[in-house]
């Protein structure tokens, strides 16, 4: 064994990878380290004095550590293609790391190419395992050619070992099918960022400082602000109220505004093409990022229609893939294959070409005939999240006696309507087509949101019953996929476990592979 690991060929990466360790580790201290540092940062605008010499020497440090840090990096980056079909990575700086990735286990091979490699013909070639982002695989800075030759290599060995998995059926895919696109206006795409809530998440994770942030801006913009329409508008309006509001409309536009160039750069250009039973994506500004996804992989669609969605009569669709560490370890950003705005006859298109039972002639998830979910949940909802609330609510404004008992009544009928809401969202539906049954699973408020899967993907079930419920004859359902798990509260224990005992068949039955 030892021999062998001896004669492996092992290779250095391009120099211009370099490049990529840079931004690479540089996105990463944004990403995962400025949070930590935000304390700092905060106490840094507020007390220190000279801000812009002791800015410039942090500044300097920093880049200077970024790039020594990343230099190392790529000195002790190797990587190997063994002859057991094995990806090997030796990486690590302080720590030194020896990834070994079988082909296998390999989902996709993915090619990303950013804007700084364009000029030079190279590509960062991506081996995505499972779903799990410590155990992906990235060869920056490699030729186009190269990262071809890898993807069809990994393909060529999965199917020779996995044929039943790799080959496509003959009742559903036909392989001199033409090729079918979804393309997306960038248009759409900045829509996109007006549904989504990340930089809106941003701002939330600032609450925690927001006393000294409030501190900081009514000292540096808002006394001004006030001063300002206290001369333009005089006694018409509060000029102190005025101010702090259009600081408020500000940042909810600068957050806006972020959300909509993040959704630029993930989906500029955005394509989509599905052909003999394969998903090929392409879509990115400053990195133009090809993902491929075979069906048999998609273990589960999820459509989601928010509140700004329905305004816009948009809906996001993500074909979920296996995980190592549930539903949100499978939402990578660039590895998930995300259909991000899209019409209602493009959901359509989109669910047809992954579950053929849809039909796209007048077909609407609203007009499946879902049952839900019993109406003790509803009782017990009301209590826990409207009425108790709206006690503690009137009791507190009972004795400080500065809220009116109407705010109370008021609220408690805002959160039943909101409790309501979510109960009518519960439903579950089955569908049978050419001996295959799927299921598709809705919840929501406001919003709304199908998980729509194959029942055979099914990993395992079970059921959870309180002390009350189980006096009711109630159930709470659970199936668990290698995307995540469904759930379904509240249904009659015979129904709850008819469910289980059926999906559990089909499971066990079904030899198809799932991965």
């Amino acid at each position: 064994m030892s021999s062998q690991m001896g004669n492996l060929k092992w290779q250095r990466v391009s120099p211009w990878a370099l490049v990529y360790f840079v931004l690479h580790f540089a996105f990463r201290f944004v990403k995962d380290g400025i949070f930590n540092l935000l304390p700092i940062g905060i106490v840094f605008v507020t007390q220190v004095q000279d801000k812009l010499f002791w800015g410039q020497i942090a500044g300097a440090v920093a880049v200077v550590g970024l790039l020594v840090y990343s230099f190392a990096y790529y000195i002790n980056f190797r990587y190997c293609i063994s002859d057991d079909h094995e990806i090997l990575l030796n990486k690590g700086v302080f720590k030194k790391e020896r990834l070994t990735l079988n082909f296998l286990r390999v989902q996709n091979v993915n090619i990303a190419e950013p804007f700084y490699f364009k000029p030079l013909g190279l590509v960062n070639c991506i081996f995505d395992a499972a779903g799990s982002t410590s155990q992906e695989a990235v060869l920056p800075g490699v030729t186009v050619n190269y990262a071809e030759q890898m993807r069809e290599r990994v393909l060529a060995y999965k199917q020779t070992q996995q044929p039943d998995a790799t080959a496509p059926e003959a009742d559903d895919l036909d392989a001199s099918e033409p090729h079918q696109c979804l393309t997306l206006s960038n248009k759409e795409v900045a829509k996109f960022g007006l549904m989504s809530n990340m930089a809106i998440l941003a701002l939330a994770a600032l609450a925690p400082f927001m006393n000294v942030v409030f501190e900081f801006l009514e000292k540096a913009v808002i006394n001004r602000l006030e001063s300002f329409y206290q001369q333009e508008v005089g006694m018409l309006v509060n000029a102190a109220a005025l101010a702090v509001f259009s600081l408020f409309v500000f940042i909810v536009l600068i957050a806006v505004l972020l959300s909509v160039l993040m959704s630029l750069i993930r989906f500029y250009n955005y394509e989509l093409y599905f052909h003999g039973g394969k998903f090929k994506r392409i879509s990115g500004l400053l990195e133009r990022h090809q993902l491929s996804v075979s069906l048999d992989k998609v273990q589960s669609m999820l459509i989601k229609q928010n509140l700004v969605a329905r305004l816009l009569k948009r809906y996001t669709v993500q074909c979920l893939q296996a995980t190592s560490g549930g539903f949100t370890a499978g939402a990578k950003s660039k590895q998930s294959l995300v259909m991000p705005v899209l019409t209602l006859e493009q959901v359509k298109q989109a669910c047809q070409w992954v579950h053929p039972w849809i039909n796209t002639e007048g077909f609407d998830f609203k007009t499946l005939n879902f049952k839900g979910v019993e109406k003790a949940l509803l009782i017990k909802n009301l209590f826990l999240y409207a009425f108790l609330p709206s006690l503690i609510f009137a009791i507190f404004g009972y004795f400080n006696e500065v809220i009116n008992p109407f705010y109370s009544a008021l609220s408690f009928t805002l959160l039943s309507m909101l409790v309501y809401l979510s109960y009518k969202r519960y439903g579950y539906y089955f569908y049978q087509y050419k001996g295959r049954y799927y299921g598709v699973f809705r919840s929501g408020m406001i919003g709304v949101q199908y998980r729509v899967f194959e029942l055979y993907k099914a990993q395992s079930t079970y059921s959870v019953s309180t002390y009350f419920m189980r006096k009711s004859g109630l159930k709470s359902m659970y199936i668990q996929l290698a995307a995540g798990t469904v759930s379904m509260p509240y249904l009659k224990a015979d129904v709850a476990n008819e469910i289980i005992d059926f999906t559990l068949f089909q499971a066990e039955s079904d030899q198809r592979s799932w991965m």
